[in-house]
């Protein structure tokens, strides 16, 4: 996945895009589905297509109630591409899934041979950081998707970061790597808060998809259009006080703006 010395880039939800110096090195495909023969279709899509590897959500209308019970959902999605490398995908958030990363990885290769690593996006750090510790003799990639927690997880030991504030804070987001690839902490923990505040000041607005969505639009000038019901359009109002934002933080031109932030990260 995405090493810590290598560029973030842009990132859509239905792919996890690995980069390498010399442009894209892996794909790995989401098949993840409510209903399990749903997933292993996908999954033997993805293969067809020719993909590098494909990652799996926990099921969240009928959820699993234990360790074994999600494994033996995984395994099955697994097998139907017993080709690819295969990728856990845990975000207790939104699934309401509240096994412990550190729980399933336990074993896990006994029952998925493939399986590669996962994507973290949870801010349990005690969690994460059992995962990385107790299973240093494996080649697992661990991919943080807390973006404003990823210093701290590079720290634990992450292989890689996932997350959506990447496709218009990626530049911050590369020069702290930098900074931490340097041991240069003073520096990366400044450009960790940089990328803080502007996280922190947007969730208090009221922070989503379709805020995401707007942000995206006005960093790159490409419309990303509406989202799906039943989210809603962000409104103007967001995404003015966005924009104000993003320029204060100097993460876009300063053109027309009177009151630059003078303090702000650079």
């Amino acid at each position: 996945m995405a090493s810590s010395k290598k560029k973030l880039e842009g990132l859509v939800a239905a792919t996890i895009t690995p980069m390498t110096e010399n442009g894209l090195d892996q794909v790995v495909i989401h098949v993840g589905a409510l209903s399990l023969k749903e997933s292993q279709e996908l999954a033997k899509h993805a293969a067809e297509i020719g993909a590098d590897g494909i990652a799996v959500i926990a099921p969240f209308f009928l959820k699993p109630w234990n360790k074994d019970v999600l494994i033996n959902f995984l395994k099955e999605v697994a097998a139907a591409a017993p080709a690819l490398p295969f990728y856990y995908y845990h975000i207790p958030a939104l699934t309401g899934i509240k096994i412990r990363a550190e729980e399933l990885l336990d074993g896990i290769q006994d029952k998925i041979p493939t399986f590669q690593g996962l994507k973290f996006s949870d801010t349990d750090l005690l969690d994460f950081g059992q995962c990385v510790d107790q299973n240093q003799q494996r080649q697992f990639a661990f991919l943080f998707g807390v973006d404003e927690q990823l210093l701290s997880a590079l720290v634990m030991g992450a292989t890689g970061a996932v997350g959506s504030t990447y496709n218009y804070l990626g530049k911050k987001a590369n020069q702290m790597l930098e900074a931490f690839e340097q041991k240069d902490f003073s520096s990366a923990l400044n450009y960790q808060f940089c990328i803080q505040r502007f996280i922190n000041f947007v969730v208090k607005l009221g922070f989503g998809v379709s805020q995401t969505k707007a942000i995206m639009t006005l960093v790159s000038g490409i419309p990303m259009g509406p989202p799906r019901l039943p989210l809603q359009k962000a409104s103007r109002e967001f995404t003015d006080n966005a924009e104000a934002k993003l320029k204060s933080l100097d993460f876009l031109p300063f053109t027309g703006l009177k009151d630059r932030n003078l303090e702000a990260c650079s």
